[in-house]
């Protein structure tokens, strides 16, 4: 059978299309594994890449090229894996579908249609069944059984049976209790060496012992703790090294600490390997020989759920970490290389201003970290079906149109709607009603979101301005901005008008703000295909040169890259620096180079100088122009050749076309 695999359209960061995560969808590629077993031919379609590479417009028409696609490849049977921030592509693309061959059998599969498979089967007549829970023992009995739509024997299967399309559902929750018996996930089944990937990942384990109430993992995995062994680990990481090239990993697992031996187990057998790795874990789960161990392997990286700074609300939360200890587990991570990620909620129906503050001021230590070291998160609180918080609170959902990062667009008029007829089926694009009004929670997040880009550097100097706390900076920006700019949306542009009204355009921290968020947002976008390669070439006057894309002019303003060296020298329980009251301006040249800003100061009018070279032409050319326009200034192509020196000016490719303004 012919059975094609459609990947969930999770939407990235900030909603930018080139930042889609194209890794391969690990569930899907274990269960093409285990049905190519039983000889069936699996492909998987990943909508994400489409989009990223520009091959499918993120547009209305999305849905429809999608299912074109996948209809294209003649399926026999077609199934989507399903989490509620992505569900509205799965039924709009399967409803196209179905349109296309009425016969073709649709089906559901992964978190969000296992807790709400019959809620899904009577709102929408495109999908035929739902495969609960895990499924690779479940989906080729399943495949088997499809052309006579029988799966009466098959334990965790809900469907649509007969003419009359009754809802029939089979108990059981399956359940893969040794992961190491299943086949390797077929890897191959992505482009994998055309994705330029940074890192592989590999399914580690399943499952988290643990119940806070707001995430649904334990209730898919059935609360069931499950590693593979340290062996089958390195025979994964040794065939993607030797397949791929790969060198770094993502282990993937909620928690992957729980279970010590295992861990310091697979550690040793790391220990001959020059791989490096990253994992989640909980700071109770981890102590200083467990991360020596672990850093002696490899680990580079800890992705940590802390979730709230509230002690109130770890045990309200059932999260129940204790937060005493924390700092120095982050500090003994970070002191032995490994770069940790804190992940913070705030939006819990419980949670009051005290809660929030607690949690927005133990960010702020992490902002006090190097930005290499630490890389704090603040996510708004999304009702998740399967959870005791949806159980609890489910009837009282309220929507506002308020987007988070992840869930995916709303293309056309009728995908609001399907949202405001189910909220159960859409209820990551809903909210709980709080403590407090729902601008509170979404503000902070937007905020803290906004205050980053600045770099831990002056973000951190910055709250030395505000009593030493995020939550302080935060209610400031909030009570400016309903008094200023009420309804506006909380971005970088925002931040700057706050930090350049609250303290003037001539203060330091104004500059520092201003160089700030371009520097940083030059040095995030590096890699991205609108910077262009970076290149450097010798000074050739005939040559064709453009301005560099990671480059940065900035008019009036201080000497941030002394700042930023003093703002490094201060101690942690100082004030701010100060200054007189009248300080030096001047005009600065900015270049990002792997990361690393290069600052030059220029003469005013050299910024229309360069100008002329945002479309591609050659320095003798420009020198002549020049020449022509302003006949008594001092044109030399020494001159130039500083700016090609430093990077300034860049080889342009042969395929840009040579334009010099006032020459058209």
């Amino acid at each position: 059978m012919r059975v094609v695999l459609v990947d969930n359209f999770i939407m990235p960061d900030g909603h930018d299309l080139s930042l889609f995560d194209v890794h391969p969808h690990l569930g899907l590629a274990s269960i093409a594994a285990v049905a190519e077993q039983e000889n069936h031919r699996v492909s998987i379609y990943d909508p994400k890449r489409e989009a990223r590479f520009g091959r499918h417009p993120y547009d209305k028409a999305f849905y429809e090229r999608a299912a074109e696609d996948i209809f294209a490849q003649s399926p026999e049977a077609v199934g989507f894996t399903t989490l509620g921030c992505s569900f509205l592509f799965a039924v709009n693309v399967a409803a196209r579908l179905k349109r296309l061959d009425p016969q073709l059998p649709i089906m559901l599969g992964g978190p969000h249609a296992t807790m709400l498979s019959s809620e899904i089967l009577n709102a929408y007549r495109q999908f035929d069944l739902v495969v609960r829970h895990e499924a690779e023992e479940t989906f080729p009995q399943v495949l088997a059984n499809l052309e006579r739509r029988s799966f009466d024997k098959i334990p965790g299967v809900t469907w649509r049976a007969g003419k009359g399309g009754q809802i029939r559902v089979t108990a059981g929750a399956p359940k893969i209790e040794d992961l190491d018996s299943l086949p390797v996930p077929l890897y191959d089944l992505y482009p994998v060496r055309d994705l330029q990937l940074d890192l592989m990942r590999i399914e580690a384990g399943r499952g988290c012992p643990f119940d806070c109430n707001f995430c649904s993992t334990a209730t898919f995995f059935q609360r069931s703790y499950r590693l593979k062994s340290p062996e089958r680990l390195l025979s994964e990481l040794d065939s993607l090294h030797e397949r791929y090239g790969a060198c770094e990993f993502k282990l993937d697992h909620d928690l992957f600490t729980v279970n010590r031996r295992k861990v310091l187990a697979f550690c040793e057998v790391l220990e001959a390997r020059d791989y490096k790795w990253r994992v989640s874990a909980r700071t109770d789960c981890v102590d200083d020989e467990l991360l020596e161990s672990m850093a002696s392997a490899g680990c580079i990286g800890l992705y940590f759920g802390i979730e709230t700074g509230s002690q109130r609300m770890q045990q309200l939360t059932s999260k129940r970490l204790k937060l005493d200890g924390i700092e120095r587990i982050f500090d003994v991570a970070q002191n032995l290389g490994i770069e940790i990620t804190t992940s913070f909620i705030t939006g819990y129906p419980e949670e009051t201003r005290k809660d929030q503050d607690a949690s927005l001021d133990l960010m702020a230590g992490c902002f006090r970290r190097p930005q290499d070291a630490c890389i704090p998160q603040l996510h708004i609180l999304l009702p998740e079906p399967g959870t005791p918080l949806f159980a609890q609170h489910r009837p009282s959902l309220q929507y506002d149109g308020y987007s988070t990062k992840f869930n995916a667009r709303l293309l056309h008029e009728p995908d609001r709607d399907e949202i405001l007829r189910f909220p159960d089926l859409y209820s990551t694009y809903y909210y709980y009603p709080a403590a407090m009004p729902r601008l509170f929670y979404t503000f902070a997040v937007d905020a803290v979101d906004a205050l980053r880009v600045v770099g831990h550097d002056i973000l951190s100097y910055t709250l030395k301005f505000f009593e030493g706390r995020l939550s302080t900076l935060v209610d400031a920006f909030r009570c400016w901005v309903q008094a200023q700019r009420p309804g506006v949306q909380v971005d970088r542009g925002l931040v700057l008008d706050f930090i350049s009204g609250r303290f003037g355009p001539r203060h330091h921290l104004t500059s520092l703000y201003r160089f700030g968020l371009s520097v940083n947002l030059l040095t995030n976008s590096a890699s991205d295909a609108a910077a262009g390669e970076f290149k450097r070439a010798d000074f050739n006057p005939r040559r064709r040169y453009r301005l560099n894309p990671r480059s940065h002019i900035f008019i009036d303003l201080h000497d941030c890259a002394t700042l930023l060296q003093l703002i490094r020298e201060l101690p942690d329980d100082s004030g701010p620096l100060e200054f007189p009251a009248v300080e030096e301006l001047a005009c600065y040249l900015s270049i990002v180079e792997d990361g690393v800003a290069s600052n030059y100061g220029i003469d005013r009018g050299i910024e229309s100088i360069l100008a002329l070279f945002e479309q591609p032409s050659s320095i003798r050319a420009v020198t002549g122009f020049l020449r022509q326009a302003v006949p008594d200034a001092p044109i030399a192509e020494g001159w130039f050749k500083e700016l090609v020196d430093i990077g300034a000016l860049t080889p342009s490719s042969n395929a840009d076309k040579q334009v010099t303004r006032g020459m058209l």
